[in-house]
């Protein structure tokens, strides 16, 4: 560990600057978050999470988090890959006492090393008093595609490619990847890994542009080439630009802090739509609207072989008050050769197991009569099947991939069971 200490800060709903809400420290036995008393005594002060979760009530009382930030904390901080380019920038550094490499980094020092632009609302300093943004690297997309390639390979990057990776680090996923804005737009640019085995950004491309045509609010997305390579768009939600020019941010919670759980939990299965619905049902602004996306985006997953639905690739809105489900992302279908598959999360009485009659089973846990929700997947079946391989093709995506997806993954026999 090499900083012992972050102070929180956060943009509050409608503000385009920051606040001071808190401190995070290692105490040499445990993590701690603390509300600062400033903020405690703002009349519009939020807590960062919903009620019955770390720093879910606004007290003067510490938090003890577990060794991965818990909570919206994590949800602050870089994902896999993320994490590779903070480990890569902290390995570079000499310590001049003894000419040696630094400590390893701790979770606070992959908090504050995240970068100002991150996903959500909330920042972060070493100092309680001025907020020290960490600077920005408009750099063009061909070099961040170039870094990302060469880091992939583990090679040496120049000092050029290296400003163009380090930006965008609080990202999740393990895929490379990198934030940008263009005018008034903020996106996030994702690129091909070498270990895909078809084309994953057509892939992603024609999966959101399906879900959308199905009826589900996801993000935009855009396929855009650069340097003979497919670049796959994604336009961020968490941040508004007003009529006067002014941005706002948008605080975000990931279905894993709602769950509390951890990234273990979350990728070993322990995760559930059915109990995301109920926060949903409880917190949510609009369950009727909120339950049914959610139900539906589950359904999508099952149609189109997204078995990397974990909760880290659901979220919602938090105002303080209430919920909103984010508009939907991540949705891609992971190709397999194996007749049946599980979802990340569970999706009925059969547990996750990705069959249809497993959504329908607990249907009226998202708001649902059971009549509405047969018509609801009988409807989304027939948009994929009528219209994957055009919106897969328009994509970009090659014949050989179609049938490649054609095999198991799309639309398998086993969701029918």
């Amino acid at each position: 560990m090499i900083s012992d200490k972050a102070y929180i800060w956060v943009f509050l709903p409608g503000l385009a600057e920051p606040v001071v809400c808190g401190v995070v420290a290692w105490d040499g036995v445990e993590y701690v978050f603390r509300y600062g008393k400033s903020y405690l005594a703002r009349p519009d002060a939020i807590p960062l999470s919903i009620p019955g979760r770390p720093l879910g009530e606004l007290t003067g009382d510490p938090y003890t988090l577990d060794n991965e930030l818990s909570g919206a904390l994590r949800d602050a901080a870089p994902d896999a890959w993320g994490r590779r380019i903070i480990q890569r920038e902290i390995a570079k550094t000499i310590d001049p006492a003894d000419g040696r490499r630094k400590s390893e980094p701790g979770e606070i020092d992959y908090l504050l090393g995240a970068g100002s632009d991150r996903i959500g609302a909330l920042d972060t300093s070493e100092s309680p008093h001025i907020y020290s943004p960490l600077p920005r690297h408009a750099s063009p997309l061909e070099d961040a595609l170039k870094a990302a390639e060469k880091m992939e390979r583990g090679e040496e990057l120049d000092e050029k490619l290296d400003a163009a990776l380090n930006h965008g680090t609080s990202i999740g996923g393990a895929r490379p990847k990198v934030l940008f804005q263009q005018d008034s737009d903020f996106w996030v640019a994702k690129f091909s890994s070498s270990s895909d085995t078809v084309n994953m950004i057509a892939a992603e491309a024609g999966a959101m542009k399906l879900a959308a045509r199905a009826g589900l609010n996801v993000a935009d997305v855009d396929v855009l080439k650069v340097a003979g390579k497919d670049i796959l768009l994604v336009r961020r939600f968490d941040r508004q630009t007003t009529t006067d020019g002014t941005v706002t941010r948008r605080h975000m919670l990931s279905a894993m802090t709602l769950l509390d759980l951890d990234e273990y939990a979350v990728r070993t299965g322990h995760a559930s739509y059915l109990e995301l619905a109920d926060l949903l049902r409880k917190y949510a602004r609009n369950f009727e609207r909120d339950g049914r996306e959610l139900f539906q985006r589950m359904v999508f997953n099952i149609l189109i072989g997204n078995t990397d639905d974990h909760a880290r690739n659901h979220a919602c809105f938090w105002d303080g008050t209430a919920l909103n489900l984010t508009p939907g992302y991540d949705i891609c279908p992971q190709p397999r050769l194996g007749y049946s598959a599980d979802l990340a999360m569970a999706v009925g009485d059969q547990g996750r197991a990705a069959r249809l009659s497993n959504a329908l089973s607990e249907a009226e846990r998202f708001g649902f009569a059971d009549d509405e929700a047969s018509e609801c997947v009988g409807a989304m079946r027939q948009t994929v099947e009528s219209h994957w391989k055009k919106a897969f093709s328009a994509a970009g995506m090659a014949a050989g991939d179609i049938e490649y997806l054609t095999k198991a993954t799309l639309l398998s026999p086993s969701i029918f069971d």
